[in-house]
């Protein structure tokens, strides 16, 4: 048998010239098959197959005998490299339709290190829905011989045709190297149901994220096509990748329907489509399989190692596993009562399945992110992330997450630089695609004065994840510590029109604009920034602060601001308000408060050697004594 599919609109299927009868639906015992439609019914009821079971069974009834596993792998999935469960899945799928059992078959007998064979009669249906009749009987056998070579010589011709048509609309036999996994749309509009859209999608751009040779982009761009799209070409083009997947999902009480469509950007035509239909306790399963089946319709080959990362990625319990998409559904969102509900979910997929190295893994990243995002003293978030970590690789060493996670609470809180840098390179090492470790690292090498390759770190973080403006900050925040301050406040602008409404990109942009003492462009950023978190008061002060008394004035205000937040038990930054007095001049308060960002292991102090803040001190034996400390180095 020989399949060809020409874009993905029709495909034609050339049997066996001893089955040359069996054309469209046909009977195994009594059973109904009926191709087309993927189903198989009897007295009534029918069952829905997936398309390659599908396709598995109409080989096996059109080759009577044994079928081996290598012919039923190259007619079924040709040109691709399927893993080792691929087709015994399809069988176990056929056998649970016709109610057989692998050890004693009534249906499908799996032959030992041979194949698989049906052990019913199959039966053409002709198309007024009974059994084809058998060929006349009163023909001579010279008849029946030359009616015979007819049938073959037709067969070619009409072989050859149908070749020559698809072959005609192939796009040829390329391999995408680049793709974009978009949203699946939440088609009833269930809110109670976003996590498993999102969540399934987010997962599945992990696990082809594993594979070495394809660019797939991240969530946190992606995640902006989450309304249904009318142009799939120009978004693929927008994201410059070759291919782009869609899909929508329906949750019916138990159940999980997810439609999917794989298309090709430069052509805009089809490439492949699948409709799955799986229990919410299978939800695992149907990732996989979508993944297994995206990767073998962009044509890439999975090594082995790559292949067992996505299989071994999954090991929850399924109820555990839904209570993990929940809480990265919710990390997502970047806020601290996100990060809160996060932490919540995590801890209950935990609790539920101890070992469940996936949610340990979410756990760390809620908790690395409580400093920046949730104001939450190191001494409360680090330790416990770090720990979150370790568990989570001493449950599965191959998460990046795990290491990234590792690294980032070794670097911001402990000062190992180089055990952040090993747990950096190992996440990369394991998911060179995952764009948050390459950011991390970035910011790591920066902080050390390793302008170069930090530049190249974020640079990539960006490529994976475009539209990102966490990631697009990094990239203007190693400018700024660079002191190319020009190409720091295109980034910033860059950040601002992925996001406007983003706080820290204006506040940042403020310090930018003060280290080029462009003073009224600071005091507009930072106007911006009072405005976004809800603080208008404190905008309209500013500018009559700065009409009084110029910009040394605003930098006062936003000290006594940062203190007063301290005062009411509010945990504020102590290396940033050390920054504050140092720009004031007030060096003896500047390392009161360093000497206090050490006690409390602020994550600052990562940056010290290289933030602008501290510019009037680096001449200051002091100012030295914390850089060895801290075994940063002294750059000029």
């Amino acid at each position: 048998m020989v399949a060809v599919t020409a874009n993905g609109f029709f495909s034609a299927t050339i049997m066996s010239l001893e089955m040359a009868g069996l054309g469209g639906d046909f009977k195994i015992g009594d059973w109904v098959v009926s191709p087309a439609l993927n189903q198989v019914s009897r007295n009534g009821s029918s069952a829905r197959l997936e398309p390659k079971a599908m396709q598995v069974l109409v080989y096996l009834a059109e080759n009577p005998g044994v079928a081996t596993k290598n012919q039923l792998i190259s007619a079924v999935w040709p040109d691709v490299f399927v893993s080792d469960d691929v087709l015994p899945g399809c069988i176990s799928a056929l056998r649970k339709v016709f109610g057989d059992s692998a050890r004693r078959p009534q249906v499908i007998e799996t032959i030992h290190k041979g194949g698989y064979r049906l052990l019913l009669a199959v039966q053409p249906i002709n198309g007024n829905g009974h059994v084809a009749a058998d060929p006349p009987s009163n023909l001579t056998w010279r008849q029946r011989l030359v009616s015979h070579r007819w049938a073959v010589v037709a067969a070619v011709v009409i072989t050859t045709l149908i070749l020559i048509a698809a072959f005609s609309r192939l796009p040829g036999r390329q391999h995408y190297d680049s793709i974009a996994v978009l949203p699946f749309v939440n088609a009833a509009g269930d809110s109670a149901a976003q996590y498993l859209s999102d969540g399934i999608a987010e997962q599945v751009i992990n696990d082809l994220s594993q594979v070495q040779n394809l660019q797939v982009l991240a969530w946190t761009t992606v995640s902006r096509y989450r309304q249904p799209q009318n142009d799939i070409r120009a978004i693929g083009r927008e994201l410059d990748v070759k291919a782009v997947l869609t899909g929508r999902l329906v949750r019916r009480d138990d159940r999980v329907e997810l439609q999917t469509e794989l298309v090709d950007v430069g052509r805009g035509s089809q490439l492949w489509g699948q409709q799955y239909d799986r229990s919410v306790s299978d939800l695992v399963s149907l990732q996989e399989q979508l993944s297994h089946d995206i990767a073998a319709n962009l044509r890439v080959r999975l090594s082995g190692a790559e292949q067992q990362k996505i299989q071994n990625r999954y090991n929850a319990s399924p109820a555990a596993y839904e209570l993990y998409l929940k809480g990265r559904f919710f990390w997502a969102k970047r806020t601290a009562q996100g990060l809160q509900q996060g932490m919540d979910y995590f801890q209950q997929a935990i609790k539920m399945d101890p070992n469940d190295a996936l949610a340990y893994a979410g756990l760390a990243d809620c908790y690395n992110l409580l400093d920046d995002w949730g104001e939450t003293a190191p001494r409360d978030s680090f330790p416990k992330a770090r720990a979150a970590a370790e568990r989570a690789i001493a449950l599965d060493d191959s998460l990046a997450e795990a290491h990234a996670s590792l690294a980032m609470s070794r670097a911001a809180y402990n000062w190992d630089w180089v055990g952040a840098e090993q747990e950096f390179k190992r996440a990369i090492q394991l998911n060179p695609n995952y764009p948050v470790a390459h950011q991390w690292y970035g910011l790591l090498l920066a902080g050390l004065g390793r302008f170069p390759e930090a530049e190249a770190e974020v640079k990539r973080a960006r490529q994976l994840d475009p539209l990102s403006a966490i990631i697009n900050m990094a990239v203007a925040e190693v400018y700024t510590w660079e002191r190319h301050y020009d190409e720091a406040l295109a980034e910033y602008r860059r950040v601002i029109e992925l996001d406007p409404s983003f706080p820290g990109a204006f506040g940042n942009m403020a310090e930018v604009y003060e280290s080029k003492h462009m003073y009224a462009e600071a005091l507009q950023a930072l106007k911006h920034k009072a405005n976004l978190i809800g603080d208008p008061e404190s905008a309209r002060m500013l500018d009559k602060v700065y009409a009084r008394s110029g910009w040394s004035a605003v930098t006062r205000e936003e000290l006594n601001s940062e203190l007063q937040r301290q005062s009411s038990g509010r945990y504020v930054n102590p290396t940033g308000v050390a920054g504050l007095y140092a720009e004031l001049g007030d060096n003896s308060h500047a390392f009161e408060w360093l000497q206090r960002a050490y006690e409390e292991h602020s994550s600052g102090m990562q940056f010290l050697a290289v933030s602008s803040e501290f510019d009037s001190l680096r001449s200051s034996p002091q100012y030295q004594y914390w850089l060895g400390v801290l075994a940063l180095p002294v750059i000029r």
